[in-house]
């Protein structure tokens, strides 16, 4: 009882922390896909980032703002990351010139894989902050721990090894066709059917889903009371289900979108599963992702139906 109790006073806590981060939520995605350069990592560094950001608001004594907070967390959270498996940054031969200009945020775009090439991760993130996301020296030197000056030297760096990036920008994933197992199958004819029982039946008695941003289920009879649930309610309001398993930004994943009278596909969810034997151990989806599901629409060329989830994360 009191485990429930305290579930429940949890979950308003969130809600009202996912409201406050609303407005910056959007930018941080940005960040957080420049700063990994994928658009998978950069929704697992975002949800990283939220988790970390409302579990040390308990420990804060005095108030912050809100957009910076959430910065420096996901800037720290990549940094760690760099650390545990560092790249090798490469020195340019001919010595550079600094470059005091700051209309350049369109070409960080078109040069993020060179620049990480070429910068150490400090040079990197400052470059991101103040460039793309028109961050104050003060506040950068606060989100990575340094001083304005180091920032300032770190910008010079930056902007000069920009002004020498070459090639064009990089260019998503193709979209492939593998060809489903057995399992993926009867997972594929169950969304297209619109047969929750048939979905469960590939599911692990002991299966994790990760509701990405909304939630747990750490079972196959919480799935289907809950998730499957839900979901049956949605798709029963739609016409033609379609589902493919298709490679997106280097993941294998399942694409389910609804098929309209209008003859358009529209993006209901994105998949990633892993199996054990015959059985899906984990599952993850994503409708609640907003930001990378308007990505996979662009990337896969269809619209997307999931606008009502907007608000809901």
């Amino acid at each position: 009882m009191m485990t429930t109790q305290l579930s429940d006073d949890m979950r308003g806590i969130e809600q009202r922390f996912k409201k406050e981060i609303e407005p910056y939520r959007t930018d941080l995605w940005h960040y957080c896909h420049r700063l990994t350069r994928s658009q998978w990592d950069a929704e697992d560094l975002v949800q990283d980032t939220l988790f970390k950001s409302l579990a040390m608001l308990a420990k804060m004594h005095r108030p912050v703002k809100m957009k910076s907070y959430l910065f420096k967390i996901a800037t720290n959270l990549w940094i760690d990351r760099y650390r545990r498996e560092p790249y090798v940054v490469q020195i340019l031969e001919e010595e550079l010139q600094p470059d005091h200009t700051s209309t350049i945020d369109h070409e960080l775009i078109d040069h993020l894989e060179f620049l990480i090439q070429h910068l150490t991760p400090h040079q990197y993130v400052s470059l991101m902050l103040a460039e793309a996301f028109r961050f104050k020296a003060s506040e950068i030197a606060g989100m990575i721990s340094t001083t304005e000056g180091a920032v300032y030297t770190n910008l010079t760096r930056a902007r000069s090894v920009l002004r020498k990036a070459k090639g064009g920008q990089i260019k998503s994933t193709p979209v492939l066709d593998p060809v489903p197992n057995v399992t993926l199958d009867t997972l594929l004819k169950g969304f297209r059917n619109k047969d929750p029982e048939l979905i469960a039946s590939v599911l692990s008695e002991n299966v994790t889903v990760n509701i990405v941003h909304a939630g747990i289920e750490m079972d196959r009879d919480e799935t289907k009371g809950n998730s499957l649930k839900d979901w049956k309610e949605v798709v029963d309001k739609q016409h033609q289900i379609v589902a493919e398993y298709r490679m997106l930004w280097g993941k294998p994943v399942v694409v389910e979108m609804e098929k309209k009278p209008d003859g358009d596909l529209y993006l209901n969810n994105l998949h990633l599963i892993e199996t054990v034997g015959t059985e899906i151990t984990h599952w993850a989806f994503y409708c609640f992702s907003w930001d990378l599901m308007k990505h996979a629409a662009e990337e896969l060329q269809v619209k997307l139906n999931a606008t009502c989830f907007y608000h809901i994360f």
